[in-house]
């Protein structure tokens, strides 16, 4: 086996955004492997400029294999919920070890709950009794407040906030500059979209608009990929 190391499964944008993160951390990086999603080969692959000279070891589907040749430490680099939700089923199944990811300039309290695999971008805070779900994504600027929650594959992007006591379930976006209210609870599956400001509670699998956020769609089924999250 290789000597220790992080293996990064990913794509796109967010690839780009970790591999910034491993080198700011100074930790020794592997190699990436493509993330395909099971039930359908993605259209956004992995370019030269995201490598910029990391070793591509191959794809999700040859990820046990990957695994027991390199090391079983690995890291997401995924934009998008249903991705990092459907990663981490792969990744369990595989017998991977998720590593999370914490940028030096990202403000975390002592108390929080930070759990494997979420990756905490720059400038982004994280206040007391706060946690951060399983492969969860907080990017740059996002703020979780005191005793905030995010459940597992959440995706915050730049600027959008949790208030204290503020819940998202499972596989939540909230888009970028958007907020959720003390005490409201968003729903598995739900996208928040841009701006928006969360006053009452978000039901599962919804997309909500505005300020206070508005119910725009209902249809989307939790649990599948049936809306276009934010990248």
């Amino acid at each position: 086996m290789a000597n220790a190391g992080l293996i990064v499964l990913g794509q796109g944008v967010e690839l780009r955004r970790v591999l910034t993160l491993l080198e700011e951390q100074q930790q020794h990086l592997l190699g990436v492997v493509r993330w395909q999603r099971p039930d359908r080969i993605d259209e956004d692959l992995i370019d030269g400029e995201q490598l910029e000279g990391s070793r591509l070891l191959g794809s999700s589907s040859d990820l046990p294999a990957l695994l027991e040749k390199y090391g079983k430490s690995l890291v997401l680099a995924l934009a998008r919920p249903v991705d990092r939700w459907e990663a981490l089923a792969v990744c369990r199944q595989a017998g991977a070890v998720l590593q999370g990811l914490s940028s030096t300039s990202a403000v975390i309290a002592p108390d929080t709950d930070v759990r494997e695999g979420a990756v905490i971008t720059q400038n982004c805070l994280v206040e007391s009794a706060a946690s951060v779900g399983v492969g969860s994504l907080l990017l740059p600027g996002a703020r979780l407040g005191i005793g905030a929650r995010c459940a597992d594959a959440t995706v915050l992007d730049a600027g959008a906030a949790l208030d204290d006591g503020a819940r998202i379930a499972d596989q939540v976006h909230l888009g970028a500059g958007s907020r959720v209210l003390e005490g409201r609870l968003v729903g598995q599956s739900a996208l928040v979209l841009p701006g928006s400001i969360v006053t009452s509670d978000v039901e599962p699998g919804t997309i909500v608009s505005g300020c206070p956020a508005e119910v725009v769609q209902r249809s989307i089924s939790v649990g599948e990929d049936n809306f276009d999250p934010i990248s």
